[in-house]
């Protein structure tokens, strides 16, 4: 799973490289973004089934602050993991070729539909 995190952020640093440069901000944002949302989508199910729904609406603000909590902790996380590495990666995967490159960009693709997927499939909704 470490392999493909690291294959994210050098396509998307690859991307916005000459707006973030070798540190690929957006590149940490966007796999931390992905993270969290998808660790707060099986909260969220798992909170269905313990918490009645009037008890989730009186504490929504907490539940917000923990999610928003690990949002950071995956940001900080992936910031002294990631930052700056760029080049190591370009390193390793310099001699990609072009039918390769378009298949793992479909698996980035639905990486991140993936977590957006999950709310579907769940029915995450606010409830009244």
């Amino acid at each position: 799973m470490n392999f493909f995190f690291e294959y994210i952020y050098y396509r998307i640093t690859q991307l916005f490289f000459k707006r973030d440069g070798r540190t690929g901000f957006t590149g940490i944002a966007i796999i931390s973004l992905m993270q969290a949302l998808f660790i707060e989508v099986i909260l969220l199910e798992i909170g269905k089934w313990i918490i009645m729904a009037d008890t989730r609406a009186l504490y929504a603000k907490q539940f917000g602050y923990i999610g928003a909590a690990i949002g950071l902790f995956f940001m900080i996380y992936n910031y002294k993991k990631y930052n700056g590495k760029y080049n190591q990666y370009r390193y390793y995967w310099k001699d990609e070729t072009r039918g390769t490159r378009m298949l793992k960009g479909c698996y980035i693709l639905l990486a991140f539909l993936f977590p957006i997927a999950l709310v579907i499939i769940f029915g995450v909704h606010w409830e009244k």
